[in-house]
């Protein structure tokens, strides 16, 4: 027999209290995005992709045609194709955060655990 009862009833409860602790990340760091971005004010009225491409089709001589002056364009448009999109960078970057704040506060319990000064009976000193 096992001296403690159950011992899956507490792999169980460590689990959904790590549950608990992501979904309470995620949402903190939800609430926190749409606190600090709940406007619409935007930093560049004009995107950095059309900046970039202004700026290279400026630095291009106006007398120069062919393909010299339509090298420029393909750069640009080949760092367009690799933006990722504000959205998936934020669902990436709240679940990194939540899990990493679960497996903190989870740590941070087993440390508790772990170096949990003994009970005054347990010793017999009380």
């Amino acid at each position: 027999m096992i001296a403690r009862g159950n011992s899956d009833n507490g792999g169980v409860r460590e689990l959904r209290r790590w549950l608990v602790d992501f979904v309470a990340a995620l949402a903190l760091f939800w609430v926190a995005m749409f606190a600090v971005s709940g406007s619409d004010i935007r930093a560049h009225a004009i995107s950095l992709p059309a900046i970039a491409e202004a700026l290279l089709l400026d630095a291009a001589a106006p007398g120069r045609t062919g393909v010299a002056a339509s090298a420029p364009r393909q750069v640009v448009h080949s760092t367009a194709k690799a933006e990722v999109g504000s959205e998936q960078a934020l669902v990436l970057l709240s679940l990194a955060f939540a899990a990493i704040a679960a497996s903190n506060l989870a740590f941070w319990r087993h440390l508790r655990r772990v170096y949990a000064s003994p009970r005054r009976s347990v010793w017999g000193r009380g």
